[in-house]
């Protein structure tokens, strides 16, 4: 008797596929907001640092060398992988050096008896997560962009921010917990770091599960033709130039950021659990952002989300000038948050609708690579509170905050590219 085998419909099939992709995206992302909520730079590392007798330029180190290691090695990456179709292999391979960073760090916590020891590896260790990070960024910036389409993912982008941002707040009640609870220095910071790393590799394995589909390849090009292009490409689109000039300035106004925790304890007289409250109110305000902006993100208004974004970023150092007691200045830290947040949304958003798809590697790795410069500005941050005080640096971050903004006056032509990619998407089958 013949067995009868029942067949998926194409479309079906495809459709599983897509949503199966996106929901593996999301969970990616909230994990990774759950994992940060224990790596924050300013809320969790530089007050642990802090504490072990950082100076603060070794403070301002922290932020550099996560952001700037993630941003630097994009541009090399690209002429590696522009001309294969898939991938996602190069995501898979520097999630396990990712992971083995993280591990290596909470050792390094836990067993090292020297504070100078410890902040040794533990900036080493976040000095070769954010490369790894860095070389998967390209790929998983393409492989987001083949698998979410751009009428959705303003909506992406917050459930990832919004269902991570509940971990987040769970973390920061952990935070508190711990913090205020009877285990000894840097114990208690080095179980902060464990179930970090533990969020952070489950994150790294949800977005491995993907199901990439095969995408436009590029030319194969050596290094030095990918970089002989970047001239030509800044000088022929001017909105992408347009673009770098505001992404620059307003990531040179997050200088003063991550010394909002050490100044609210050290001068504002915070007790070392506040850190925990201070994750929570900003993850409450990264998740209401995240509500406001989704609609407008996914309906082609990414520059009204930007302009926002930004102006919450004006508002945050001007505060931080004000602020009279460690508990107003949690405000501070919940304008940062929201600012960051809108900020990251249409950032990519905005590239994505710039970017030509064949050259969206060069696009993400040309940005990327040269937005490493301003996130080296915490450590001139350093200097400027070692020799002039901490409110110097908060007013430098405010002045050029208010400048990325009056820039974005510049960006009629973004305004069409992003609803222009909004109408190709509806187009498509």
């Amino acid at each position: 008797m013949a067995v009868s085998v029942r067949r998926s419909h194409p479309l079906l099939t495809r459709y599983q596929t897509a949503r199966r992709n996106f929901w593996l995206g999301v969970s990616n992302g909230a994990l990774i907001t759950g994992a940060e909520a224990f790596f924050h730079s300013s809320l969790v590392l530089a007050p642990f640092l802090a504490a072990l007798g950082a100076s603060p330029l070794l403070i301002g180190l922290i932020p550099a060398l996560r952001v700037g290691g993630f941003f630097l090695p994009q541009l090399l990456v690209v002429s590696r992988i522009a001309h294969h179709p898939l991938k996602l292999p190069w995501y898979r391979a520097t999630s396990i050096v990712r992971s083995a960073a993280y591990i290596l760090m909470v050792l390094a916590v836990f067993t090292l008896p020297e504070p100078a020891w410890i902040m040794t590896v533990v900036l080493a260790m976040i000095a070769i997560n954010a490369i790894a990070g860095g070389i998967s960024g390209v790929p998983f910036a393409d492989v987001t962009a083949k698998i979410v389409p751009h009428n959705r993912l303003g909506t992406f982008w917050a459930l990832r921010s919004v269902i991570g941002g509940v971990l987040a707040l769970l973390a920061g009640l952990v935070l508190r917990q711990i913090l205020a609870g009877d285990i000894p220095f840097p114990d208690n910071f080095g179980y902060l770091l464990l179930i970090g790393a533990v969020l952070a590799i489950l994150a790294y394995l949800s977005f491995t599960l993907v199901r990439e589909p095969p995408g436009r390849a590029g030319a194969r090009q050596p290094l030095v033709t990918v970089l002989s292009r970047i001239p030509t490409l800044l000088r022929q689109d001017y909105n992408f130039r347009r673009y770098l000039r505001v992404r620059f300035i307003a990531l040179l106004a997050l200088l003063g950021e991550p010394f909002y925790a050490v100044y609210a304890i050290k001068v504002l007289g915070a007790p070392a659990s506040a850190i925990g409250t201070f994750v929570m109110l900003s993850t409450a305000a990264a998740i209401a952002a995240n509500f406001l902006f989704r609609r407008p993100a996914d309906q082609g208004r990414n520059v009204m989300v930007m302009q926002i974004s930004i102006l919450l970023l004006c508002a945050a150092p001007l505060l931080a000038l004000l602020a009279p007691s460690w508990q107003l200045f949690s405000v501070v830290m919940m304008l940062s948050a929201a600012g960051q947040s809108g900020m990251g949304m249409a950032a990519w958003n905005l590239l994505y609708a710039i970017a030509p798809e064949e050259d969206r590697p060069l696009y993400v790795g040309a940005a990327n690579t040269m937005l490493t410069i301003p996130t080296a500005a915490p450590i001139l941050a350093g200097a400027m509170i070692t020799w002039a005080g901490y409110l110097s640096a908060f007013a430098a971050a405010g002045l050029l905050a208010i400048c990325a903004l009056a820039l974005t006056a510049r960006f009629a032509e973004l305004r069409r590219l992003d609803v222009q990619a909004l109408k190709v998407t509806r187009t498509r089958p």
